[in-house]
């Protein structure tokens, strides 16, 4: 069994139906069985999405590109390619500077595949943009900006099969950033009309982009609610670590979902 606590969880939700954990990589990776039937499971990744909505997903660019087409409101994301990239056509400093203009001199620069709020940043000069952005290439990185909207809530819902299970709220507290493990508190979300809201946004996101299990999140605006980005893995160990009430209703839907895991082998 592995020592990290919201893996621990994930694996303890099946306990009872007989499933057992076999440690591949201590911590990391791990073979479950039941009976004849194995996965293999990744962090906190169950696999139950297709590999085609997964890459989209870990694309920031990609996802509001989805989206978009979907007429599902989202942030805009303008993908910047490393200059090196075999697939790059265009000069990624003046697509920048074009969509800083665009977008009134207030944009936010981050990782095209970034989580956690790593390289992420908030940016209304021209100079810090080409900072920011030689940082970025630097790091072998592709780079996506996007629109800064003011937001004190960002909210974070948990999708299975198309239905909301978990809704979460987080208020920035020390930070422009809603990231938990930032500093960020999480906030129950107990309006009906809210979420309800959340619910239909969040059903919609995950269809589009053909995702049986993940995390959708959305800002509140002053132009409504809209789409930052959808999470592939659903992370909420922030979450439990300051909800631990919430720990057992999160433990019998990944119940489900492992189960539905093993019905899909």
């Amino acid at each position: 069994m592995t020592t990290r606590p919201y893996l621990k969880m994930i694996q303890h939700s099946v306990t009872t139906s007989g499933i057992t954990f076999e440690e591949v990589t201590p911590n990391f990776v791990y073979r479950a069985t039941d009976g004849l039937k194995s996965f293999v499971m990744v962090d906190a990744e169950i696999g139950l999405n297709n590999s085609a909505s997964t890459i989209i997903a870990m694309s920031k660019s990609l996802t509001y590109d989805v989206l978009y087409k979907a007429n599902i409101p989202a942030v805009e994301h303008i993908y910047l390619p490393h200059p090196d990239s075999k697939f790059n056509n265009l000069n990624p400093y003046s697509l920048a500077e074009r969509y800083f203009q665009a977008f009134n001199g207030e944009v936010v620069m981050k990782q095209d595949n970034g989580a956690q709020g790593n390289h992420v940043y908030k940016i209304n000069e021209i100079a810090d943009l080409h900072e920011k952005l030689d940082l970025l290439f630097s790091l072998q990185l592709n780079g996506a900006i996007g629109p800064y909207y003011e937001a004190e809530i960002e909210y974070r819902i948990v999708t299975f099969n198309h239905q909301a299970r978990v809704f979460l709220g987080k208020k920035r507290v020390r930070s422009w950033k809603h990231n938990l493990i930032n500093g960020a508190v999480a906030i129950e979300v107990s309006d009906q009309a809210k979420r309800a809201a959340l619910a239909a946004l969040a059903s919609e996101t995950s269809k589009a982009m053909g995702l049986d299990f993940c995390s959708v999140d959305i800002l509140e605006t002053d132009q409504g609610l809209r789409v930052i980005e959808v999470n592939h893995k659903v992370m909420l160990d922030e979450y439990c670590k300051q909800n631990p009430s919430e720990v057992p209703a999160l433990s019998d839907l990944y119940q489900e979902v492992i189960l539905q895991r093993f019905e899909k082998l």
